[in-house]
């Protein structure tokens, strides 16, 4: 008698997120939705202020909260998976060159960098909440926090890579 397999909890992950957006068009949607979030929220914590801290001297500028924000989804992605840790890892160098570029872009009189990743990151969760089946939905906080993980085995699954 064979016992079933156990799922990993990356692919419990996946099949949850992929359970309330059962519709096959929404997917690409998603795929837009999800990065938009991720890069609104990630550069809405870049530009919370972060205290000066003595003993890091002339280094000072180069830690802020989205160092711990980043650090901490490595962490739990490595838990799930170190493939999708990894594609994360190199997203989020994506996105803090983006991040770097707008906070450039502010100093010379563009939009501040709160108010750009505020505007991504409602339009990138509004999406989402445009094509949730309620229903299924639940608690929105867990489904939010699979999105990343969805999207990266996603793409490793399109690609046809072993997470």
């Amino acid at each position: 008698m064979q016992s079933p397999v156990e799922q990993r909890p990356v692919d419990r992950d996946f099949e949850a997120y992929n359970q309330v957006y059962q519709r096959v068009n929404n997917s690409y949607i998603l795929l837009i939705a999800v990065p938009l979030m991720m890069f609104g929220l990630m550069a809405l914590t870049w530009a919370l202020p972060f205290p000066p801290i003595a003993f890091l001297g002339r280094y000072n500028g180069y830690l802020n909260w989205a160092s711990f924000l980043i650090a901490a989804l490595i962490y739990y992605h490595l838990r799930l998976s170190p493939m999708v840790s990894y594609v994360l890892l190199f997203m989020l160098f994506g996105f803090s060159y983006g991040i770097i570029q707008l906070e450039q872009a502010e100093k010379a009189g563009g939009m501040q960098l709160w108010l750009a990743g505020l505007m991504l990151a409602t339009l990138g969760i509004g999406l989402q909440l445009s094509i949730m089946n309620a229903k299924k939905a639940g608690n929105l906080f867990p489904l939010l926090k699979k999105a990343s993980t969805w999207f990266i085995v996603k793409i490793l699954k399109s690609i046809k890579v072993r997470y």
